[in-house]
Parts: C-alpha cells; structure tokens; sequence
C-alpha cells in the first residue's frame, strides 16, 4: 500500500498522562491501517520517552523553557500569581502553550518541505496549535485538519475565557478565522457538530463528529493482566470495590472533589453499609494536594486509596476490577463534551454511578443502559444508589447499545474517510 504522509500535532502525547492522550495514540496506532503514515509533532515537555506508542514523532522544546505542570500557578504569591494570571490571559494568546507552537513552525515547515505531510492535523487543548495549523496552511497550501477534543468556546476550559468578556471575544475571533479555513473540522460529540454547524454555516458541510472511544486490544490486554497491578493485587477477591479513574474536573485550574459522594460514603460508614474490611474506593490517578487534603479531611482511612498518577494501562486494570465505577463532573453544564473515561468504562461493561449535569455525556450514559444512577451532586440520591448496589453486588448489564461504533480501530477509520476527503 502506498501510503500518504500526515503531519499531525499534538501538545499531549506520550509519555505525557492524561486524557487527552489516547485519542491520539489510537489514531496514530491504527492509521496506517487505512493507508495513511502519521509523524507525530509532541512538546519535549514530557521527556523523550515515546512512551511504548510506534511510528515516528518529533519532539520540540517551548520559547522561554518549559513549566513543570499545566496548572494555573495559584500557589505563589498573591503579587505573583496575579501577574502570571494576567500574562497569561493577555499576552499568551490564545493560551500559554503558543510558546511550544511557535517553537514548532520552523521545524515543521521543514518537515513539509520534505514530504512529511501531505495533510496537517492539529488537536486540541490546547488550541494554539490551530493557530500553527492556520499558519502551516496559509504557507504551504496543504490540507488541514483541525481536531477539537473539547469544545474551544463552547463551555470553555480555562478561567479567563470563562469569565467572558473581552478575551472571549478575541477567541470566538480566532476560532472563526481557523474554522473559515480549515478543509476539515472534528469534533468529539454530536452535539458540539451541530452546534458549530449552527454557529458557522459557511463551515457546516465540512464538519464531522469522531467521538473518543476506546481500545479492544488495550482492554484485552488489560482484562489478561488484572493481577499485573499491586494495587489490584493487594485487594481480596471478596472486597467490594468502587472505582473513579482520571481528574475530577475537566478545569485544571480547579480543586474539584466529589464532595456529595464522600459525603454519602462517610454517612454509609457510620450506618456500618461500608467499611474497610469489605470495600475499597480507588480514586486512580493525579491530583492536586488540596484536592488530596480535602479528601483525607473526611477521615475514611484505608477505605480510600489514592493512587497518584498512573499508566493507562493500569488504569485499564482497575477500571476492569471495580463493581461499581464512579463517573463524576462537576460542572454546571456539560452540553457539548463527552470525557473519554466514559467510553473505557461502558467497554469494562461494570454499572456506572453518573454524577454528571445535563448534557452529553448524562445523555450518552442514559441510552447506555448500564448506569445504575444518573444524579446531580446529592448525597441522599449518592447514597441510596452506593447502597443498592452494595446490597446487590451489582454486576454489569448486557444491552442492545452499539458499544462497536466507539473501537479505536472504527474511529479511525472514520478520521482515515476525512483525510482522504480533503486531499481529494
């Protein structure tokens, strides 16, 4: 097979942990397949690690040297901290990570020069890198495909374009000038296509919804390999476990913590529904040690683990061994997203507590079938639901839902049908 070349650009990549990872790993694994050869363009941020993913990626460093952690630097001084904040909100536009997509352009122009890519991609958060794809574009004339894994001004991720205003109104301006170019727009729901259809409709014929997925072969491995991870190991066979995977809050300027929840699993305790002789709740991944603080501050001991970061694969490991996982945001809205957690949990095929607002992701879990509560953060409804599934020892649930249509493999089949879209 003569394969194309594909240019594709992405902040978060291995050996980085988060999740906006996978959905880039899963593309570049699986294109090949579908006759398309990707070379990867990744921050040096992370290290040089490629993390086990194959094919070629290039790492580049960032103007100015690199931060230590994508948070807000809330911890320094408050004279500090408010100076970072406003250079960040208004000189680093549109976001502090330009500094890594400045970086890149010469060596990427390079790159397309030599026949590296016949089409460029860029993914996002963050969204700088669109602001590298429109330039690509503009200077060479090839294809561009832009990614959003979240909605850019749809229910934003950071603080200041929260907050509105004037800087808001600078991003709608330069997301109208990358959509008005790009050949091709993806979004992650189909609630986020339909909204930007309406909002662009010059746009409208050239956007798609690819959602995130999940992997069989990530999760066969994992299911074969349950034991390979100490913390699974060291929990007993008969130990009711409830598992939470990931961040809590997709803001990662916020200490989120799933206050209602511990509440209701701290009433459970003293009821004598919970302890830790018999239940485990893992709560597998990094946070930030006010979030940490404020989890221990509820005095539940060994009934809470914490694991800290962790490989994907691990988290494979103890999202397959949970009996009940927990899916929690805390946002007030969540019309346009659907965190990627979701898909890995419904492919586990264990019952879901939702605690999620109104939106896509309550939509999605809601047709799924195996939720076994859909709640807004109340501790009594929390409560009840930990409850019953306690009692039953809730197993998962076999339904009619087309789990298929979220594979990696599928999915990437369908971003290979708008790469060869836009060349032709």
């Amino acid at each position: 097979m003569n394969h194309k070349k594909l240019l594709m650009f992405c902040f978060h990549y291995p050996p980085a942990i988060s999740g906006g990872v996978e959905r880039s790993v899963r593309f570049a694994r699986y294109l090949p397949e579908f006759g398309w050869s990707p070379v990867v363009v990744t921050t040096n941020r992370y290290g040089d690690d490629p993390g086990g993913v194959g094919g070629e990626v290039v790492r580049t460093g960032e103007f100015l040297g690199r931060a230590n952690a994508d948070r807000t630097d809330r911890s320094a001084p408050s004279g500090r901290g408010a100076a970072v904040r406003w250079v960040e909100k208004w000189l680093l536009i549109p976001d502090k990570h330009v500094r890594w997509t400045a970086k890149a352009l010469i060596p990427a122009l390079r790159m397309i020069r030599r026949g590296a890519g016949e089409v460029i991609y860029t993914t996002s958060p963050p969204v700088s890198a669109h602001v590298l794809g429109l330039s690509l574009k503009k200077l060479t004339g090839r294809p561009w495909v832009m990614d959003l894994r979240d909605p850019w001004t749809l229910e934003p991720l950071v603080w200041y374009l929260r907050a509105g205003g004037a800087r808001l109104s600078i991003e709608k301006r330069i997301e109208r000038l990358c959509i008005g170019n790009a050949d091709a727009v993806v979004t992650t729901t189909p609630e986020a296509r339909e909204m930007y259809a309406a909002l662009y409709p010059r746009s409208a014929g050239r956007i798609h919804s690819i959602p995130n997925g999940y992997d069989a072969r990530e999760l066969e491995d994992a299911r074969g390999s349950i034991s390979s991870n100490d913390l699974v190991r060291s929990i007993g066979d008969q130990v009711f476990v409830i598992g939470h995977v990931g961040t809590f809050s997709r803001h990662a300027d916020t200490d989120a913590y799933p206050r209602a929840f511990l509440d209701a699993v701290a009433d459970l305790v003293r009821e004598g529904v919970l302890s830790p002789r018999t239940h485990r709740i893992i709560f597998a991944g990094g946070m930030s040690p006010e979030t940490r603080r404020r989890i221990a501050a509820y005095g539940l001991g060994k009934l809470i683990l914490m694991t800290g970061p962790i490989s994907h694969i691990d988290a494979l490991r103890i999202t397959l061994r949970a009996d009940v996982l927990l899916l929690y945001d805390p946002g007030r809205e969540g019309n346009y997203y659907v965190r990627g957690k979701l898909y890995e949990y419904l492919a586990s095929e264990r019952p879901i507590l939702g605690v999620l607002p109104p939106g896509a992701a309550r939509g999605l879990l809601e047709r799924s079938g195996h939720a076994i509560a859909i709640t807004r953060d109340d501790a009594r409804e929390i409560g009840h639901a930990l409850r019953s599934a306690v009692a039953a020892r809730a197993a998962g649930k076999r339904t009619d839902f087309a789990l298929s249509q979220y594979e990696g493999r599928h999915l990437t089949s369908l971003l290979a049908a708008v790469l060869d879209a836009v060349v032709r």
